[in-house]
């Protein structure tokens, strides 16, 4: 799960941006889903939903050509830096 604070300005362009890195994600074999919801209680703020089959599979996704050209575009577009927290089901 990570969670994404856009700068105001670009939160437009940001979800775009954020919306085609998950349609990206969902085409790698490893990923079982990869989705972007907005939060009711912080408005602006973006957390996309991930999961993959395994650890490994997240390493490779984070690798992908397309995942560093899309965090590298969305960069500028943030206000403070995103929070990533990893989780195992229980």
């Amino acid at each position: 799960m990570v969670t994404i604070y856009p700068r105001p300005e670009q939160l437009a362009e940001a979800t775009a941006q954020l919306q085609q890195m998950a349609a990206n994600a969902m085409t790698e074999p490893g990923c079982d889903y990869q989705t972007l919801v907005v939060s009711d209680d912080e408005p602006g703020c973006l957390t996309m939903l991930e999961k993959f089959v395994s650890r490994a599979a997240w390493d490779e996704h984070m690798e992908t050509e397309h995942n560093k050209r899309g965090n590298e575009t969305l960069e500028p577009m943030l206000a403070k830096p995103s929070v990533l927290r990893l989780y195992t089901e229980a």
